[in-house]
């Protein structure tokens, strides 16, 4: 299956863009959204970047909140887009022939900023429970892709300052990722990083050995992916439907 993903695009940034990029895409299977398709809480124009990748495709279509899409006006998010947002939740889609389940959140934060130590009280416990909420959302088997908007790992920070990596990403979440195994991995966030990291258990006895190979983690950050990322998904036969011939 083809997924397409696309994150921060930060409104009009980069919304003619993406219009540009959506105009030369080939029809994906399911489409994620990373966050921050707007800047500073602007509603309108996360519609307005919605509504360009809806009038493009007619595949599913997930998202989920980033830091720019403040809390107070989630609810608005979700009127106005008629997308389903995810907020630390899991959804199943049908796509190409096989259910995906979608597990989507903001993300985790090893140390939460400055501002949200001053002004969101609690927020380092709020953390800690959504890295445990999505390890058991993580459970169980099928084809899982996790989306966030924050990075589930350090490894695609790329150029990304040593001592801001906490408050950037999480590496809480890349345990819960390299415990629970999802097939994908799709954040946003990260501008100054890689398009790119596979996250592997460090394999130095043939104990250690699993054949099932890296985690790929894709960093669809506008500003680093520079248009839509298009990832192939083979779920395994088992999973797949067929129709009987006519």
């Amino acid at each position: 299956m083809r997924i397409a993903a696309v994150g921060d695009v930060h409104g009009h940034e980069h919304l003619e863009d993406l219009r540009s990029d959506l105009a030369r895409l080939d029809p994906p299977d399911l489409f994620l959204l990373a966050g921050d398709l707007t800047d500073h809480d602007r509603v309108d124009e996360f519609v307005e970047v919605v509504d360009a990748v809806r009038g493009r495709v007619s595949c599913p279509v997930y998202g989920v909140f980033g830091n720019n899409e403040y809390s107070q006006s989630h609810a608005a998010y979700r009127a106005k887009s008629g997308i389903p947002l995810l907020d630390d939740e899991v959804a199943t889609a049908r796509a190409a022939g096989a259910e995906v389940r979608v597990v989507g959140s903001t993300g985790s934060l090893d140390r939460p900023t400055w501002w949200q130590r001053s002004n969101v009280p609690g927020i380092a416990r709020a953390y800690e429970e959504r890295v445990a909420k999505i390890d058991r959302l993580l459970q169980g088997d099928g084809v899982r892709v996790l989306l966030t908007h924050y990075p589930p790992t350090y490894a695609t920070m790329g150029g990304e300052k040593e001592e801001w990596r906490p408050e950037l990403g999480s590496l809480k979440l890349e345990a819960v990722v390299l415990r629970r195994r999802p097939d994908l991995v799709i954040h946003g966030h990260i501008h100054k990083g890689i398009p790119y990291a596979a996250l592997a258990v460090g394999q130095r006895t043939i104990e250690d050995f699993d054949a099932r190979g890296a985690i790929p983690v894709h960093n669809v950050a506008y500003p680093v992916a520079k248009g839509i990322t298009v990832m192939e998904v083979r779920p395994p036969p088992s999973l797949l439907s067929y129709s009987d011939p006519a």
